[in-house]
Protein backbone atom coordinates (compact mmCIF):
# COMPACT_ATOMS: atom_id res chain seq x y z
CA UNK A 1 0.00 0.00 0.00
CA UNK A 2 1.43 3.36 -0.96
CA UNK A 3 0.66 6.63 0.70
CA UNK A 4 0.74 10.02 -0.87
CA UNK A 5 1.83 13.08 1.02
CA UNK A 6 0.29 16.34 -0.06
CA UNK A 7 2.06 19.60 0.69
CA UNK A 8 -0.10 22.70 0.75
CA UNK A 9 1.52 25.36 -1.40
CA UNK A 10 1.12 28.76 0.20
CA UNK A 11 0.86 31.48 -2.48
CA UNK A 12 2.90 33.91 -0.38
CA UNK A 13 5.70 31.37 0.09
CA UNK A 14 5.60 30.58 -3.63
CA UNK A 15 5.92 34.29 -4.51
CA UNK A 16 8.94 34.58 -2.19
CA UNK A 17 10.52 31.51 -3.82
CA UNK A 18 9.90 32.99 -7.29
CA UNK A 19 11.45 36.29 -6.18
CA UNK A 20 14.54 34.43 -4.95
CA UNK A 21 14.03 35.34 -1.29
CA UNK A 22 13.19 31.82 -0.14
CA UNK A 23 14.55 28.50 -1.31
CA UNK A 24 12.22 25.75 -2.54
CA UNK A 25 12.84 24.08 0.83
CA UNK A 26 10.44 26.63 2.34
CA UNK A 27 7.50 24.81 0.77
CA UNK A 28 5.43 23.30 3.52
CA UNK A 29 6.80 25.68 6.17
CA UNK A 30 4.56 28.22 7.85
CA UNK A 31 4.95 31.76 6.61
CA UNK A 32 6.34 32.88 9.96
CA UNK A 33 8.88 30.04 10.09
CA UNK A 34 10.01 30.66 6.50
CA UNK A 35 10.41 34.41 7.10
CA UNK A 36 12.24 33.81 10.38
CA UNK A 37 14.62 31.35 8.72
CA UNK A 38 15.29 33.82 5.87
CA UNK A 39 15.93 36.70 8.27
CA UNK A 40 18.21 34.64 10.51
CA UNK A 41 20.15 33.15 7.57
CA UNK A 42 20.79 36.65 6.23
CA UNK A 43 21.40 38.23 9.67
CA UNK A 44 18.59 40.71 9.06
CA UNK A 45 16.81 42.83 11.65
CA UNK A 46 13.61 44.88 11.22
CA UNK A 47 15.87 47.89 10.55
CA UNK A 48 17.13 46.25 7.32
CA UNK A 49 15.35 47.04 4.04
CA UNK A 50 15.53 43.36 2.99
CA UNK A 51 13.92 42.11 6.22
CA UNK A 52 11.11 39.73 5.32
CA UNK A 53 7.74 40.23 6.98
CA UNK A 54 4.83 37.93 6.39
CA UNK A 55 1.67 39.76 5.34
CA UNK A 56 0.29 39.17 8.84
CA UNK A 57 3.43 40.59 10.48
CA UNK A 58 3.35 43.61 8.15
CA UNK A 59 -0.29 44.25 9.11
CA UNK A 60 0.62 44.18 12.81
CA UNK A 61 3.59 46.49 12.21
CA UNK A 62 1.42 48.91 10.19
CA UNK A 63 -1.17 49.03 12.98
CA UNK A 64 1.56 49.73 15.54
CA UNK A 65 3.05 52.45 13.34
CA UNK A 66 -0.30 54.11 12.72
CA UNK A 67 -1.15 53.99 16.43
CA UNK A 68 2.04 56.00 17.04
CA UNK A 69 0.45 58.85 15.07
CA UNK A 70 -2.97 58.50 16.68
CA UNK A 71 -4.68 56.28 14.10
CA UNK A 72 -5.98 53.22 15.91
CA UNK A 73 -7.12 50.37 13.66
CA UNK A 74 -8.94 47.27 14.84
CA UNK A 75 -7.05 44.00 14.33
CA UNK A 76 -9.85 42.69 12.08
CA UNK A 77 -9.39 45.60 9.65
CA UNK A 78 -6.91 45.22 6.80
CA UNK A 79 -4.44 48.06 6.28
CA UNK A 80 -4.08 48.70 2.55
CA UNK A 81 -1.98 51.19 0.63
CA UNK A 82 -3.56 53.72 -1.70
CA UNK A 83 -2.46 56.63 -3.80
CA UNK A 84 -5.89 58.21 -3.29
CA UNK A 85 -7.83 59.34 -0.26
CA UNK A 86 -6.94 57.67 3.03
CA UNK A 87 -9.42 56.45 5.64
CA UNK A 88 -11.93 53.70 6.22
CA UNK A 89 -13.06 51.80 3.14
CA UNK A 90 -15.31 48.74 3.56
CA UNK A 91 -13.35 46.32 5.77
CA UNK A 92 -10.05 48.06 5.14
CA UNK A 93 -8.28 51.19 6.26
CA UNK A 94 -6.53 52.89 3.36
CA UNK A 95 -3.25 54.69 4.01
CA UNK A 96 -0.72 56.49 1.87
CA UNK A 97 2.91 55.44 1.78
CA UNK A 98 3.81 58.77 3.41
CA UNK A 99 1.56 58.01 6.38
CA UNK A 100 3.39 54.75 7.03
CA UNK A 101 6.77 56.48 6.65
CA UNK A 102 5.71 59.27 9.05
CA UNK A 103 4.40 56.70 11.51
CA UNK A 104 7.67 54.77 11.33
CA UNK A 105 9.58 57.97 12.12
CA UNK A 106 7.24 58.76 15.03
CA UNK A 107 7.56 55.20 16.37
CA UNK A 108 11.33 55.56 16.19
CA UNK A 109 11.18 58.82 18.14
CA UNK A 110 8.89 57.31 20.79
CA UNK A 111 10.49 53.88 21.25
CA UNK A 112 13.90 54.08 19.60
CA UNK A 113 12.84 51.09 17.47
CA UNK A 114 13.73 51.43 13.81
CA UNK A 115 11.70 49.54 11.22
CA UNK A 116 12.65 49.78 7.56
CA UNK A 117 9.83 51.35 5.58
CA UNK A 118 10.47 49.31 2.44
CA UNK A 119 10.31 46.03 4.35
CA UNK A 120 6.90 46.87 5.84
CA UNK A 121 5.46 48.45 2.70
CA UNK A 122 6.49 45.52 0.46
CA UNK A 123 4.04 43.21 2.25
CA UNK A 124 1.02 45.54 2.47
CA UNK A 125 -1.67 45.18 -0.20
CA UNK A 126 -2.60 48.01 -2.56
CA UNK A 127 -6.13 49.19 -3.18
Amino acid sequence: MSTTTTTWLDPWVERQISAGRLSPGARGMSRADAAEQYNEANALTPADEDYLYTPEQAQAAAREVLAAVGVHIDAATTVALTDGAAGRWCRAYLVNVGQIEAGLEQLHLITGEHLAARAVLRQLPWR
